[in-house]
């Protein structure tokens, strides 16, 4: 599944080809993709609306709409966004298109049909996002993010303090870190020399902030 490097490098790779774009049309071929809302819902929401920005919480990518709206798209296994001219074959595996007006596609491909598409908005007032993903959790249920600058080794450290769960289940606990999965977990865990089954409340000194250096240097 992608984490939090890989939902980056799409958000990032899509900013310079939807950012700009009208939304004059939606097509659901597999209504589990929404989730949460009906595919009438999700066109009236989305209908008229210009993408403004391309970003990432978790391993959600999220599109940002001109009204403070916002589309969430988890990828899952098996999730792709790409951008093509309309004429292009459409092959059996894309579950949502938005259809933009000026003759492209943003297409979400998806094999296995785990991925799941939603709505949310941003507060106005601090400019976090807010609602549900996909239907699966709201974005209040997310911990930090890793990269933040604001979030240090002491706080990491204070995050670990008196947990008694396992260090790899709980790294890969959405609410504890957001975005980190099995594979960067493995890595950061190896990289500061800690067994993934011990104890989270029984780290040393100094062997938080070396899990964090770790984490930090493997997600960057």
């Amino acid at each position: 599944m992608p984490e939090l490097p890989e939902v980056e490098t799409v958000a990032r790779d899509l900013r310079g080809l939807v950012v700009g774009a009208r939304i004059a049309g939606v097509r659901v071929n597999w209504l589990r993709t929404l989730r949460s809302q009906d595919p009438s819902s999700f066109e009236r929401a989305v209908v008229g609306r210009t993408i403004v920005g391309t970003s990432r919480r978790a391993k959600l990518v999220v599109l940002d709409l001109d009204d403070a709206g916002a589309i969430t798209v988890h990828l899952k296994m098996t999730g792709q966004l790409f951008v093509v001219r309309a004429a292009v074959p459409e092959d059996p595996y894309v579950r949502l298109v938005l259809v933009f007006e000026d003759g492209r596609e943003l297409r979400f491909r998806d094999i296995r049909k785990f991925g799941r598409v939603g709505l949310a908005w941003r507060d106005p007032s601090t400019g976090d996002l807010r609602g549900e993903l996909g239907g699966e959790r709201t974005f209040k249920g997310f911990g930090p993010e890793p990269l933040d600058p604001g979030f240090t080794a002491r706080a990491f450290a204070r995050r670990l303090r008196g947990r008694r769960g396992r260090l790899k289940p709980l790294l890969m606990d959405q609410s504890f870190l957001a975005g980190v999965g099995n594979i960067y977990a493995d890595e950061a865990l190896w990289a500061a020399r800690l067994h993934p089954l011990r104890s989270a409340g029984s780290l040393r000194p100094g062997q938080p902030a070396r899990l964090y250096r770790a984490l930090r240097r493997i997600l960057a």
